[in-house]
């Protein structure tokens, strides 16, 4: 354009053709004031010139692009002094564009409804006004309007026309209009720059096949069909095929442009690939992209990007090389200077986020919103709120991106209190509010535990109309479950899709809650859905299953976990070995330990435990010499379990050189828990001088209920009632309202003949609500309640095995007074309880051969426990009964826990 300006210029005369061709560059090529400052000479100097309409016309699109109103409305007052007459269709479309780009849609519109016969252009500049200012429903009635008068259609049309069906998301409508081009004849490659814009249009409404489909059937593909391709997968995160597509575009045509390379860039950002990301920095340098800082923006945040994933040393300074070869200039300095200061985030790096935030000062662009943002969440993430909030005070009207940086800032470094407060400032300014300054006051409010507080949240985030955002309604979903309202987090997960859920939240939330049916439900919709869960999730469905009842799901879940290859971390068979051992599958565990490919410490101790657990301690210990030798680490938990192991085989020296060693060797403290295994072993041997020292020495004093409860049980194994006693007013002076403990306390007051005693203690204390116990028969759970009645079928079948029992000669044991204290009282060969009720139902349901599985809610008594061993021995199969207090597997007459429980 200078070198015309320079010729017209010198040019001795002028005629209307000359100033029109300036007028005319200027207006399609910039700058358009110099079009608008032409038309003003062209009036003053030359008063032999008379401009017609075209010069009107060109003047009034500089005007529009301009927004230069009131020039436009002085052209319009020149034009209509000239009268009806000289206005033509070329020029009325020039003032419905002028008026509709302003903003005056209504002066648009009076225009074209004074058109008598309004032609392709005018319908096409009225309908682009429309979707221009948001009235796309507007524009597409007007289409309407236009068809059914069968006005000829172009490509310009049809292109404004696809924009409103992409502004109101309507891909059906689009689709139909895309019918509606073919049959008008613009389909396959008909026109380029229409095909191009409906590639647009289905990569903006994420119909990636329609985008596809419409490339494929191009016969001539320019850079501009490729460059929408590329962003359209790179807009709906189909990174890898973007890449994909590039490779092709590189190898066909050869070359690409800076559109390429910005999105292309994006996809590696996503996808962290440094070295690929590097061989474009390369390919940029070879073709003379440098100077581009369109490009050198995008590579520096794709370094900044790949810096903050990857952590690799060697490429940390490389931002900073890229931003020193930048060439400078006001156009984006600022966001230079953002992105810097990203990168002084990421590594924490103060000094040079200092000096960055010298530079804007120097630079005038410390008031950029963007710069103001990227200053706080610097200050923020090296650690220093009150730096921050510095910056934020010098902020005159700090927007909704400010006050989000600064919230989120606040809440990272623990200042949540002040995140709220700072959040309802923000509301009281009438600044509204986004996704991230949302999830930041969802964040402060779970780390402060206020559910209140994260209910009003939840309401304004119903009035922002967020609810469908997915991480606001994730964290939302993480709120109500880390503040103990899963049922309120299950229903939120309806606003968005299955695949869209953070499943490991929720099944967290429903573990926490004991609700382990849900979790059953949730892992079902995984299923169907192939939802990404991690392995600590894996572990807490397993966990769901630590009971007889659930052996089944369980076993439905490993078959899953298998099938996606989720067993393959440590922490997954862990949790799968625990299972297994809590369903009183101890083969099963054992199995599934020794197929790991990898054993961590947790694991080698969860295999311990169950092997003592089960009445294996021979073989825990064993195990334990082994994990000694591998190096792996021993904690707490795995020295408890051979503690009990060591006291089960009566191997007291060892039990006390153990404990001696616990905290020189393997660095452990002993605690109450390890102090009760000690107190075991000493009664399982009869060393009860050496009890009494140790309580004396080492426990008196000390306030846990566990090592009394301990006591207690081994007491009762031995029929020690002197020991007993002893145990329970230990254990009453802890825990006054123990039910049990009162209850039991007054039948050893009983057999010492202290009646008295005991109807003072019993008050109202002693009164047992009901106990349960459960049985699994087809994927369904049966309970069996102490005050309800069995069912006819259940009651013959009690009868029938007492029958059966005292023809064998079964004599029931009446030696149990210390073991019955929890169980209502039953006259009887000890069929009543509600264990022998699942049994019978469970013997009645199940396929014969097959073990029979429950789960008692309570201590299992000594009546019914001598009742299962017998029985074993006449209905040919394992009876598993689960306790409060072990695992009782009773085969051939005889029970794992040796008859101590």
């Amino acid at each position: 354009m200078q070198e015309a300006r320079d010729l017209f210029d010198s040019m001795p005369e002028r005629t209307l053709i000359s100033w029109t061709i300036l007028m005319s560059g200027y207006a399609k090529h910039g700058p358009g004031k110099e079009a608008l400052a032409l038309f003003k000479d062209m009036l003053s100097v030359d008063k032999t010139v008379r401009p017609d309409s075209y010069v009107y016309a060109v003047v009034l699109r500089s005007c529009g692009e301009m927004r230069e109103l009131g020039f436009g409305k002085g052209v319009h007052g020149q034009v209509l002094k000239k009268g009806e007459a000289f206005l033509d269709e070329f020029l009325e479309n020039s003032l419905v564009n002028m008026y509709s780009s302003c903003g005056l849609l209504e002066d648009a519109v009076f225009i074209f409804d004074g058109i008598e016969k309004p032609g392709l252009v005018a319908w096409s500049s009225m309908l682009n006004a429309y979707v221009k200012n948001g009235l796309e429903k507007e524009g597409l009635n007007l289409f309407l309007n236009m068809v059914f008068k069968g006005i000829e259609l172009d490509a310009f049309l049809f292109s404004v026309v696809i924009k409103a069906c992409f502004n109101l998301e309507q891909l059906n409508l689009g689709i139909q209009l895309h019918g509606l081009m073919i049959k008008k004849g613009f389909g396959k490659g008909c026109c380029l720059f229409l095909d191009n814009s409906l590639m647009d249009f289905y990569a903006k409404c994420k119909d990636l096949k329609g985008l596809r489909r419409v490339f494929d059937q191009l016969s001539e593909k320019d850079l501009v069909s490729w460059n929408t391709l590329i962003m359209g997968y790179v807009h709906n995160f189909h990174y890898f095929e973007a890449l994909r597509i590039f490779r092709v575009l590189m190898h066909q045509v050869g070359y690409c442009d800076d559109f390429t390379i910005t999105s292309i860039l994006k996809a590696i950002s996503s996808l962290h690939g440094m070295d690929y990301g590097r061989q474009v920095h390369g390919y940029t340098v070879r073709i003379g992209l440098v100077s581009n800082n369109y490009v050198m923006c995008s590579l520096l945040d794709m370094y900044i990007e790949c810096i903050e994933h990857e952590s690799s040393e060697q490429w940390e300074n490389v931002p900073l090389k890229v931003y020193v070869g930048l060439e400078r200039g006001e156009s984006n300095e600022n966001i230079i200077i953002a992105s810097m200061l990203k990168w002084c985030s990421l590594l924490s790096n103060l000094d040079a986020g200092k000096v960055f935030h010298s530079l804007a000062k120097k630079l005038d662009v410390h008031s950029d919103p963007y710069v103001i943002s990227a200053l706080i969440d610097m200050y923020s993430k090296c650690g220093m709120p009150q730096a921050a909030l510095r910056v934020f005070k010098r902020v005159e009207d700090p927007g909704t991106v400010t006050w989000s940086a600064l919230i989120s800032g606040l809440s990272l470094n623990g200042w949540f209190v002040e995140a709220l407060t700072c959040f309802q400032k923000m509301q009281l300014n009438g600044i509204e509010a986004n996704e991230f300054t949302l999830t930041s006051v969802i964040l402060a409010s779970v780390a402060l535990g206020d559910l209140r507080k994260g209910r009003e949240l939840h309401c304004k985030i119903l009035k922002a109309c967020y609810e469908s955002n997915l991480s606001v309604v994730n964290m939302l979903i993480n709120l109500y479950s880390e503040l103990s309202d899963h049922h309120q987090a299950l229903k939120i997960c309806s606003l968005i899709s299955d695949a869209e859920i953070s499943w490991n939240l929720l099944i967290q939330a429903c573990l926490k809650a004991n609700d382990n049916e849900m979790i059953h439900k949730l892992l079902r919709r995984i299923q169907s859905c192939s939802g990404y869960i991690e392995p600590i999730t894996v572990c807490d469905i397993f966990r769901s299953c630590n009971s007889p009842v659930y052996l089944n799901m369980g076993m439905q879940a490993q078959a899953y976990m298998t099938k996606r290859g989720l067993l393959s971390h440590p922490m997954s068979g862990n949790g799968l070995i625990q299972m297994y051992s809590e369903c009183g599958q101890i083969a099963e565990a054992n199995s599934v330990f020794e197929l790991m490919p990898e054993k961590s410490s947790s694991c080698w101790t969860s295999i311990i435990s169950a092997k003592v657990e089960h009445g294996h301690p021979s073989e825990a210990l064993a195990l334990f010499n082994d994990m000694r030798r591998r190096n792996k680490l021993v904690d707490s938990s795995t020295l408890k379990s051979i503690l009990k192991a060591c006291g089960r085989m009566g191997r007291v020296d060892q039990v006390h050189s153990l404990l001696m060693s616990m905290e020189v060797v393997y660095g452990v403290e002993p605690s109450e828990e390890h102090y009760s295994c000690i107190v075991e072993a000493f009664m399982r041997a009869g060393m009860l001088e050496e009890v009494e020292n140790f309580i004396n020495e080492v426990v008196l004093g000390k306030n846990g209920t566990k090592i009394w409860n301990t006591l207690l049980s081994s007491a009762r194994v031995m029929g020690n009632m002197d020991m007993a006693r002893f145990a329970l007013e230990k254990l009453l002076e802890v825990d006054p309202n123990n039910c049990f403990a009162n209850r039991m306390h007054d039948k050893v007051l009983v057999m010492f003949g202290k009646w008295k005693d005991a109807s003072r203690t019993a008050g109202g204390s002693s009164t047992l609500g009901p106990n349960s116990s459960c049985i699994e028969v087809r994927n369904k759970i049966y309970e069996f309640v102490s005050n309800q009645n069995p069912t006819e079928e259940v009651s013959n079948k009690l009868a029938e095995l007492g029958r059966e029992m005292e023809e064998l000669g079964y004599v029931a044991e009446r030696n149990h007074l210390l073991h019955d204290a929890e169980e209502e009282e039953y006259d009887g060969a000890g069929l009543g309880h509600t264990e022998m009720k699942a049994i019978a139902f469970g013997l009645l349901s199940l396929p014969h051969g097959m073990s029979v599985r429950v789960t008692k809610s309570i201590r299992m008594c000594g009546r019914c426990h001598s009742v299962c061993k017998f029985m074993s021995t006449f209905v040919d199969r394992e009876l598993v009964v689960k306790d409060n207090c072990t695992f009782h597997h009773f085969r051939d007459g005889k029970c794992s826990c040796q008859d101590s429980w």
